[in-house]
């Protein structure tokens, strides 16, 4: 546990995926930082490293691999090297294929509490840049001109402290983001995920899958050890029975949404589940203070882009901050803001339509969303175009994660 100096360039508040990220990001550019974090990541309690998974696109691959931690992300994931998108009781299905875009893999699926000991282990290679303070809760944050003051208590006790900038890394139920009064535009799409690792009959040979039904879309991806990570969306006064119905009930289930193409499901493992409601601030600055990862936006899990365009937010504010003088100047923060701005509402956007737009059963809408499917699968422009989407190439600012093989 590190000792707290009374002032620091900049300091996070949270160290979950984002939070750590960004602090690395910085260190590597020799800024100095501080991250406050709530919960130790042991503690089951520690919401940002549980047992959910990640979809890492190609795009956060190549960042991930800018911060030096692919080759002991390779150890803990799993690549995708196929897509496979289909509807439930229709034909039309669209594939993609890393070979196909000559990549090594088109992303990763790594569990949440694996990546978050990643990440945590890269902190101790930093430890002259990064002083990660667990557990500590922020009381209260004032600002002046000059600098931002916390009040934290760690330690066992009260302390005070500067930064010339703070980063609210602390989640999509940002306590500070409400003492800032930056308000959060919200869509409830009034359904829940129900969430699992599985294993099937058939090997899953890198593939993942996305399947529309009826009831909303299921997401199935690779994991090591031949397992699979299921994300199901569902009717919220449906999950619940979903998260307790018998193992062998739900396995049935489950293979009738999804169909034949692993075989059967031999083994469910412990199912939760989360309510499916997207977010965005209605800014990313407020004085010294700036918003990233889902503290600044949460999106519906549908096209696996949360945590990927939170990479994104700290690979432009990482580099508009290594060639700052004052990290909280407004000029740099509002450019983070502006650069940001493009990429957060498309992804937004697309996100926000793709859930809405498979999750209904209308029978005009199915056959539209059936020849949609079978379009980007024949078309080669459209095919190229959703692989670029799927690495994470396809929104603005992204350049900024190249380094692409």
């Amino acid at each position: 546990m590190a000792s707290i100096n009374d002032s620091y360039p900049v300091a996070i508040v949270g160290g979950g995926m984002a939070g750590a990220s960004l602090a690395l990001a910085l260190a590597k550019r020799g800024v100095a930082c501080v991250v406050f974090e709530a919960f130790a990541l042991s503690e089951q309690s520690q919401p940002s490293f549980d047992d959910r998974t990640v979809a890492l696109s190609k795009a956060s691959l190549n960042i991930l691999a800018n911060l030096d931690l692919l080759e002991d992300l390779a150890r803990v994931s799993e690549a995708i090297k196929t897509i496979h998108v289909s509807e439930q009781g229709h034909i039309g299905f669209a594939r993609l294929s890393a070979e196909e875009n000559a990549v090594k893999q088109l992303g990763a699926v790594v569990e949440n509490w694996q990546l978050g000991k990643v990440l945590h282990q890269a902190f101790a290679k930093q430890a002259e840049l990064i002083d990660y303070v667990v557990p500590a809760k922020v009381l209260e944050l004032e600002q002046s001109q000059d600098s931002a003051e916390l009040t934290v208590e760690a330690h066992g006790k009260i302390v005070k402290v500067n930064a010339q900038l703070v980063v609210l890394a602390d989640g999509a139920r940002s306590p500070l983001r409400k003492k800032l009064h930056i308000d959060s535009e919200k869509r409830d799409f009034e359904a829940s995920a129900v969430v699992c690792n599985l294993s099937t009959q058939l090997p899953h040979r890198n593939q993942a899958f996305e399947r529309f039904t009826n009831d909303g879309p299921l997401a199935l991806l690779p994991l090591s050890r031949q397992r699979m990570a299921l994300v199901w969306s569902k009717p919220r006064h449906q999950a619940e029975q979903y998260v307790t119905m018998p193992e062998d009930q739900f396995a049935k289930d489950l293979e009738e949404a999804f169909g034949a193409r692993l075989g059967r499901i031999t083994k469910v493992g412990k199912r939760q589940s989360f309510p499916l409601v997207q977010s965005r601030a209605e800014t990313l600055v407020r004085g010294r203070c700036v918003l990233v990862g889902n503290a600044a936006q949460s999106l519906h899990p549908i096209a696996g882009q949360g945590f990927n365009l939170g990479l994104r937010d700290i690979s432009v504010l990482s580099e508009l901050l290594a060639g700052a003088e004052d990290y909280g100047d407004f000029h740099v923060l509002n450019q983070y803001q502006e650069l940001r701005q493009s990429d957060r509402e498309q992804t937004l956007c697309v996100t926000e339509s793709l859930a809405r737009l498979f999750s209904n059963d209308w029978a005009p809408l199915s056959l539209t969303r059936n020849l949609l499917l079978k379009t980007m699968d024949i078309v080669p422009s459209a095919k190229s175009i959703f692989a670029q989407q799927a690495m994470g190439f396809g929104f603005k600012n992204s350049e900024l994660a190249a380094n692409d093989e």
